[in-house]
Protein backbone atom coordinates (compact mmCIF):
# COMPACT_ATOMS: atom_id res chain seq x y z
CA UNK A 1 0.00 0.00 0.00
CA UNK A 2 2.85 2.35 0.82
CA UNK A 3 4.42 1.66 -2.53
CA UNK A 4 1.20 2.21 -4.49
CA UNK A 5 0.58 5.53 -2.78
CA UNK A 6 4.08 6.78 -3.62
CA UNK A 7 4.08 9.32 -6.46
CA UNK A 8 7.06 10.46 -8.44
CA UNK A 9 7.25 14.22 -8.58
CA UNK A 10 10.63 14.45 -10.33
CA UNK A 11 12.04 13.10 -13.55
CA UNK A 12 14.72 10.41 -13.36
CA UNK A 13 17.33 12.83 -14.58
CA UNK A 14 16.68 15.27 -11.79
CA UNK A 15 16.06 12.74 -9.03
CA UNK A 16 18.53 13.10 -6.22
CA UNK A 17 20.40 10.27 -4.58
CA UNK A 18 18.15 10.66 -1.53
CA UNK A 19 15.00 10.12 -3.57
CA UNK A 20 16.58 7.12 -5.26
CA UNK A 21 17.42 5.53 -1.92
CA UNK A 22 13.89 6.23 -0.65
CA UNK A 23 12.33 4.60 -3.67
CA UNK A 24 14.54 1.52 -3.38
CA UNK A 25 13.69 1.24 0.33
CA UNK A 26 9.95 1.37 -0.38
CA UNK A 27 10.31 -1.23 -3.12
CA UNK A 28 12.10 -3.58 -0.80
CA UNK A 29 9.57 -2.93 1.99
CA UNK A 30 6.56 -3.68 -0.20
CA UNK A 31 8.16 -6.84 -1.56
CA UNK A 32 9.01 -8.12 1.89
CA UNK A 33 5.49 -7.50 3.16
CA UNK A 34 4.03 -9.48 0.29
CA UNK A 35 5.92 -12.59 1.37
CA UNK A 36 5.70 -12.08 5.12
CA UNK A 37 3.29 -14.38 7.05
CA UNK A 38 0.07 -12.75 8.31
CA UNK A 39 -0.07 -11.49 11.84
CA UNK A 40 -1.50 -13.90 14.39
CA UNK A 41 -5.08 -13.05 15.29
CA UNK A 42 -4.14 -13.34 18.94
CA UNK A 43 -2.03 -10.23 18.55
CA UNK A 44 -5.11 -8.30 17.47
CA UNK A 45 -6.90 -8.94 20.75
CA UNK A 46 -5.97 -7.32 24.02
CA UNK A 47 -4.21 -9.70 26.37
CA UNK A 48 -6.88 -9.81 29.14
CA UNK A 49 -9.75 -10.36 26.70
CA UNK A 50 -7.88 -13.01 24.79
CA UNK A 51 -6.93 -14.82 27.96
CA UNK A 52 -10.53 -14.78 29.14
CA UNK A 53 -11.78 -16.07 25.80
CA UNK A 54 -9.27 -18.89 25.53
CA UNK A 55 -9.54 -19.98 29.14
CA UNK A 56 -13.35 -19.88 29.40
CA UNK A 57 -13.71 -23.50 28.40
CA UNK A 58 -10.95 -24.83 30.64
CA UNK A 59 -10.95 -22.79 33.84
CA UNK A 60 -13.72 -23.06 36.36
CA UNK A 61 -15.57 -19.83 36.90
CA UNK A 62 -16.63 -18.65 40.31
CA UNK A 63 -20.36 -18.30 40.86
CA UNK A 64 -22.13 -17.12 44.03
CA UNK A 65 -23.44 -20.14 45.95
CA UNK A 66 -25.78 -19.81 48.92
CA UNK A 67 -27.65 -22.19 51.16
CA UNK A 68 -31.44 -22.23 50.96
CA UNK A 69 -32.67 -20.85 54.29
CA UNK A 70 -35.54 -18.40 53.92
CA UNK A 71 -39.03 -18.93 52.52
CA UNK A 72 -38.07 -16.66 49.63
CA UNK A 73 -35.10 -18.92 48.84
CA UNK A 74 -37.43 -21.92 48.74
CA UNK A 75 -39.85 -20.05 46.46
CA UNK A 76 -37.04 -18.91 44.15
CA UNK A 77 -35.75 -22.48 43.84
CA UNK A 78 -39.26 -23.75 43.10
CA UNK A 79 -39.76 -21.01 40.49
CA UNK A 80 -36.48 -22.00 38.84
CA UNK A 81 -37.59 -25.62 38.61
CA UNK A 82 -40.96 -24.41 37.32
CA UNK A 83 -39.35 -23.39 34.00
CA UNK A 84 -38.28 -19.99 35.39
CA UNK A 85 -41.93 -19.16 36.07
CA UNK A 86 -42.80 -17.29 39.28
CA UNK A 87 -46.23 -17.30 40.97
CA UNK A 88 -46.85 -13.78 39.64
CA UNK A 89 -46.21 -15.02 36.11
CA UNK A 90 -48.54 -17.99 36.66
CA UNK A 91 -51.37 -15.63 37.67
CA UNK A 92 -50.68 -13.41 34.67
CA UNK A 93 -50.57 -16.36 32.27
CA UNK A 94 -53.91 -17.65 33.55
CA UNK A 95 -55.44 -14.20 33.10
CA UNK A 96 -54.16 -13.96 29.53
CA UNK A 97 -55.48 -17.42 28.75
CA UNK A 98 -58.89 -16.53 30.16
CA UNK A 99 -59.01 -13.29 28.18
CA UNK A 100 -58.31 -15.17 24.95
CA UNK A 101 -61.20 -17.63 25.35
CA UNK A 102 -64.33 -17.31 23.18
CA UNK A 103 -67.05 -17.76 25.80
CA UNK A 104 -69.71 -18.84 23.30
CA UNK A 105 -67.50 -21.52 21.80
CA UNK A 106 -66.42 -22.63 25.27
CA UNK A 107 -70.10 -22.94 26.28
CA UNK A 108 -70.83 -25.19 23.31
CA UNK A 109 -67.82 -27.34 24.14
CA UNK A 110 -69.05 -27.59 27.73
CA UNK A 111 -72.42 -28.90 26.60
CA UNK A 112 -70.70 -31.38 24.27
CA UNK A 113 -68.54 -32.62 27.11
CA UNK A 114 -71.57 -33.43 29.23
CA UNK A 115 -73.62 -35.06 26.49
CA UNK A 116 -70.87 -36.94 24.63
CA UNK A 117 -68.09 -37.71 27.08
CA UNK A 118 -70.30 -38.27 30.13
CA UNK A 119 -73.79 -39.10 28.89
CA UNK A 120 -72.89 -41.56 26.11
CA UNK A 121 -70.56 -43.85 28.13
CA UNK A 122 -73.03 -43.82 31.02
CA UNK A 123 -75.95 -44.72 28.75
CA UNK A 124 -74.04 -47.53 27.04
CA UNK A 125 -72.99 -48.99 30.35
CA UNK A 126 -76.51 -48.90 31.77
CA UNK A 127 -77.97 -50.51 28.62
CA UNK A 128 -75.42 -53.29 27.97
CA UNK A 129 -74.17 -54.10 31.46
CA UNK A 130 -77.10 -53.20 33.69
CA UNK A 131 -79.84 -54.30 31.27
CA UNK A 132 -82.01 -51.18 31.59
CA UNK A 133 -84.66 -50.53 28.98
CA UNK A 134 -84.31 -47.80 26.39
CA UNK A 135 -86.59 -45.29 28.12
CA UNK A 136 -84.56 -45.50 31.34
CA UNK A 137 -81.33 -45.17 29.38
CA UNK A 138 -82.56 -42.03 27.61
CA UNK A 139 -83.73 -40.59 30.91
CA UNK A 140 -80.33 -41.29 32.45
CA UNK A 141 -78.51 -39.85 29.44
CA UNK A 142 -80.28 -36.51 29.54
CA UNK A 143 -80.59 -36.45 33.31
CA UNK A 144 -76.88 -36.87 34.03
CA UNK A 145 -75.10 -35.99 30.79
CA UNK A 146 -77.45 -33.12 30.03
CA UNK A 147 -77.19 -31.67 33.52
CA UNK A 148 -73.39 -31.77 33.53
CA UNK A 149 -73.29 -30.27 30.03
CA UNK A 150 -75.61 -27.47 31.08
CA UNK A 151 -73.51 -26.63 34.14
CA UNK A 152 -70.29 -26.61 32.13
CA UNK A 153 -71.88 -24.56 29.36
CA UNK A 154 -73.24 -21.88 31.69
CA UNK A 155 -69.94 -21.57 33.56
CA UNK A 156 -68.04 -21.28 30.31
CA UNK A 157 -70.40 -18.65 28.93
CA UNK A 158 -69.89 -16.64 32.12
CA UNK A 159 -66.11 -16.68 31.54
CA UNK A 160 -65.30 -19.36 34.10
CA UNK A 161 -63.89 -21.99 31.76
CA UNK A 162 -60.36 -21.08 32.84
CA UNK A 163 -59.60 -21.18 36.54
CA UNK A 164 -57.90 -18.02 37.78
CA UNK A 165 -55.70 -18.86 40.77
CA UNK A 166 -54.40 -16.20 43.11
CA UNK A 167 -50.75 -15.70 44.01
CA UNK A 168 -50.94 -17.70 47.24
CA UNK A 169 -52.39 -20.70 45.43
CA UNK A 170 -49.63 -20.57 42.81
CA UNK A 171 -46.96 -20.31 45.48
CA UNK A 172 -48.32 -23.34 47.30
CA UNK A 173 -48.59 -25.33 44.08
CA UNK A 174 -44.99 -24.91 42.92
CA UNK A 175 -43.53 -25.31 46.41
CA UNK A 176 -45.41 -28.59 46.90
CA UNK A 177 -44.40 -29.78 43.42
CA UNK A 178 -40.75 -28.76 43.44
CA UNK A 179 -39.51 -27.97 46.96
CA UNK A 180 -41.72 -29.67 49.54
CA UNK A 181 -38.78 -31.25 51.38
CA UNK A 182 -37.09 -27.87 51.72
CA UNK A 183 -40.32 -26.27 52.88
CA UNK A 184 -40.68 -28.91 55.60
CA UNK A 185 -36.98 -28.53 56.48
CA UNK A 186 -36.36 -32.21 55.83
CA UNK A 187 -33.93 -31.36 53.03
CA UNK A 188 -30.97 -29.04 52.68
CA UNK A 189 -30.45 -27.09 49.49
CA UNK A 190 -27.96 -24.82 47.77
CA UNK A 191 -28.53 -22.42 44.87
CA UNK A 192 -26.20 -20.75 42.40
CA UNK A 193 -26.98 -17.13 41.54
CA UNK A 194 -26.48 -15.85 37.98
CA UNK A 195 -25.29 -12.37 37.02
CA UNK A 196 -27.75 -12.54 34.10
CA UNK A 197 -30.51 -10.95 36.10
CA UNK A 198 -32.95 -10.51 33.21
CA UNK A 199 -33.33 -14.17 32.24
CA UNK A 200 -33.37 -15.45 35.81
CA UNK A 201 -35.20 -12.53 37.40
CA UNK A 202 -38.48 -14.48 37.88
CA UNK A 203 -36.64 -16.91 40.17
CA UNK A 204 -34.48 -14.45 42.08
CA UNK A 205 -31.43 -15.08 39.90
CA UNK A 206 -31.30 -18.83 40.58
CA UNK A 207 -29.60 -20.60 37.67
CA UNK A 208 -28.80 -23.95 39.34
CA UNK A 209 -29.69 -25.85 42.49
CA UNK A 210 -29.02 -29.00 44.46
CA UNK A 211 -30.82 -30.52 47.43
CA UNK A 212 -30.57 -33.59 49.61
CA UNK A 213 -31.22 -34.97 53.06
CA UNK A 214 -29.34 -36.47 55.98
CA UNK A 215 -30.23 -40.15 56.38
CA UNK A 216 -29.44 -42.87 58.91
CA UNK A 217 -28.38 -40.26 61.45
CA UNK A 218 -29.58 -39.35 64.91
CA UNK A 219 -29.64 -35.80 63.56
CA UNK A 220 -31.98 -36.68 60.69
CA UNK A 221 -35.30 -34.81 60.69
CA UNK A 222 -38.51 -36.72 61.34
CA UNK A 223 -39.92 -38.51 58.32
CA UNK A 224 -36.64 -38.84 56.44
CA UNK A 225 -36.02 -42.13 54.63
CA UNK A 226 -33.60 -44.66 56.11
CA UNK A 227 -31.47 -47.07 54.08
CA UNK A 228 -30.29 -50.37 55.54
CA UNK A 229 -26.61 -51.25 55.37
CA UNK A 230 -25.29 -47.70 55.20
CA UNK A 231 -23.87 -45.42 57.92
CA UNK A 232 -25.00 -41.85 58.40
CA UNK A 233 -24.95 -40.26 54.97
CA UNK A 234 -26.15 -37.24 53.02
CA UNK A 235 -28.17 -38.29 49.99
CA UNK A 236 -28.25 -35.91 47.02
CA UNK A 237 -31.82 -36.00 45.72
CA UNK A 238 -31.91 -33.45 42.89
CA UNK A 239 -29.46 -31.30 40.98
CA UNK A 240 -30.36 -29.04 38.08
CA UNK A 241 -28.32 -26.52 36.08
CA UNK A 242 -30.02 -24.34 33.47
CA UNK A 243 -29.11 -25.28 29.91
CA UNK A 244 -27.50 -21.89 29.21
CA UNK A 245 -25.20 -22.20 32.24
CA UNK A 246 -23.88 -25.72 31.75
CA UNK A 247 -20.21 -26.60 31.14
CA UNK A 248 -19.11 -23.63 33.22
CA UNK A 249 -18.26 -25.44 36.44
CA UNK A 250 -21.52 -24.56 38.20
CA UNK A 251 -22.47 -28.16 38.99
CA UNK A 252 -19.08 -28.87 40.53
CA UNK A 253 -19.30 -25.75 42.69
CA UNK A 254 -22.71 -26.84 43.95
CA UNK A 255 -21.32 -30.30 44.72
CA UNK A 256 -18.41 -28.76 46.60
CA UNK A 257 -20.73 -26.60 48.72
CA UNK A 258 -22.99 -29.54 49.47
CA UNK A 259 -20.01 -31.72 50.42
CA UNK A 260 -18.53 -29.05 52.66
CA UNK A 261 -21.82 -28.70 54.55
CA UNK A 262 -22.22 -32.48 54.94
CA UNK A 263 -18.65 -32.87 56.18
CA UNK A 264 -18.46 -29.88 58.52
CA UNK A 265 -22.01 -29.52 59.88
CA UNK A 266 -23.31 -33.09 60.14
CA UNK A 267 -22.14 -36.53 61.22
CA UNK A 268 -22.43 -37.92 57.69
CA UNK A 269 -19.73 -40.37 56.66
CA UNK A 270 -20.78 -40.61 53.01
CA UNK A 271 -22.33 -38.69 50.18
CA UNK A 272 -24.75 -40.83 48.15
CA UNK A 273 -26.84 -40.41 45.03
CA UNK A 274 -28.70 -42.33 42.36
CA UNK A 275 -28.25 -41.81 38.63
CA UNK A 276 -29.41 -43.33 35.37
CA UNK A 277 -26.51 -45.27 33.87
CA UNK A 278 -27.37 -43.90 30.42
CA UNK A 279 -26.90 -40.33 31.64
CA UNK A 280 -23.20 -40.32 30.81
CA UNK A 281 -22.78 -36.60 31.39
CA UNK A 282 -23.99 -36.86 34.98
CA UNK A 283 -22.05 -40.08 35.60
CA UNK A 284 -18.81 -38.46 34.39
CA UNK A 285 -19.45 -35.42 36.59
CA UNK A 286 -19.95 -37.56 39.67
CA UNK A 287 -16.89 -39.68 38.94
CA UNK A 288 -14.86 -36.50 38.56
CA UNK A 289 -16.17 -35.39 41.96
CA UNK A 290 -14.92 -38.65 43.50
CA UNK A 291 -18.05 -40.83 43.51
CA UNK A 292 -17.89 -44.57 42.88
CA UNK A 293 -20.53 -47.16 41.99
CA UNK A 294 -21.69 -49.65 44.61
CA UNK A 295 -24.56 -52.11 44.68
CA UNK A 296 -27.82 -50.25 45.10
CA UNK A 297 -29.06 -50.94 48.65
CA UNK A 298 -32.64 -50.14 47.65
CA UNK A 299 -34.73 -52.64 45.72
CA UNK A 300 -37.44 -50.33 44.38
CA UNK A 301 -35.34 -48.62 41.72
CA UNK A 302 -33.12 -49.73 38.83
CA UNK A 303 -30.95 -46.62 38.96
CA UNK A 304 -27.27 -46.92 39.79
CA UNK A 305 -26.05 -46.02 43.27
CA UNK A 306 -22.89 -44.00 43.85
CA UNK A 307 -21.09 -43.03 47.04
CA UNK A 308 -18.20 -40.83 48.15
CA UNK A 309 -16.44 -41.02 51.51
CA UNK A 310 -16.21 -37.78 53.47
Amino acid sequence: RIFLNFKLTQTPSTMTNTNTKTLLFLLLLSGASAFAPPLSTSRLVSTPLYAAATEAGTKTKTHPIKRVKSEQDVLDLASFRNDLTSPEMMVENASLKSAGVDNSEAAINGVKTGLIYVGVPLALYSYFFEGRDVSKVIELYFGVGGSIGAILGVNAYMGKSVYLPNKAECENRIVVDYAEGLKREQDVGFIAISPQTTKFEPCGGVMACVDGQLRNSKLSPMGVQTVEGLPSHFHIKNMLVHDSMRRQGVAMELMDSFEAYARDDTDAELLTLEVEEENTGAVNLYKKAGFEFIKNPTSFTKRKFMTKKL
